[in-house]
């Protein structure tokens, strides 16, 4: 039931025009491959979404990063599908690195990433080769896109939410409907967890973010409690 729904919100997705006013609408991840059947079972570098629909954990990153670097590394997976698992290893970016710490770590090992549903607040590619920098409308991409976000919870489901950074915290505020405040480090101090509908959201900082490890550890042991029930 929840594949043939998300693969129908994938299919929607491709013709998504919700940024149409952006150049990042041509950049969507899923129009990234020719070959549609592989691209929505192995959509990104970061995970295989329809073997992990029934995580009761999802994280929600900010975004892609840039459209030159995912086209690079899913060309790789077009060109050996039956390893996708190991090319994608080979993507060892410091977010990746220390959520997978986090993660890890804070659930005495009991969790990884390999089990967790991932997505991101923006589901197109950022334009050029930069992560930082003028090619991207963050607020307005993250609002335009909190929709398809909203989708991917209802078909997914899971019953705690992780969110990195301030913009997926954002787009949650908006479609749950909940309060945060104005940053990110003022939200946590208030809200280290927010109950909402049948959702635990846990807001994090980001990873790289100039946080001590500690303090954000002490963020993602909130998490635990409510899947060991």
């Amino acid at each position: 039931m929840k594949k043939a729904q998300f693969e129908e919100f994938l299919k929607s997705l491709r013709y998504c025009q919700q940024c149409s006013n952006f150049k990042c609408q041509t950049k969507n991840l899923i129009n990234i491959y020719e070959d549609y059947e592989f691209a929505i079972n192995i959509p990104s570098i970061w995970t295989d979404w329809f073997s992990r629909l029934e995580s009761k954990l999802m994280i929600i990153g900010q975004d892609w990063g840039p459209y030159q670097d995912m086209k690079y590394l899913n060309s790789l997976l077009e060109i050996d599908k039956k390893n996708w698992k190991k090319i994608i290893e080979l993507e060892k970016s410091n977010t990746k690195k220390l959520l997978s710490y986090y993660i890890e770590e804070s659930s005495n090992h009991r969790y990884c990433l390999d089990n967790i549903f991932i997505t991101n607040a923006i589901l197109c590619a950022r334009n050029g080769s930069n992560y930082r920098g003028n090619n991207i409308s963050l607020e307005k991409s993250t609002i335009f896109c909190s929709s398809h976000l909203l989708e991917q919870i209802k078909i997914v489901k899971p019953k705690v939410i992780v969110t990195l950074g301030y913009y997926p915290l954002l787009s949650l505020s908006k479609t749950l409907g909940f309060e945060i405040r104005k940053n990110l480090k003022e939200t946590i101090k208030e809200f280290p967890e927010i109950k909402i509908a049948n959702y635990i959201i846990v807001p994090q900082f980001h990873p790289v973010a100039q946080i001590k490890k500690e303090i954000q550890l002490e963020q993602y042991r909130r998490i635990w409690k409510y899947l060991d029930e």
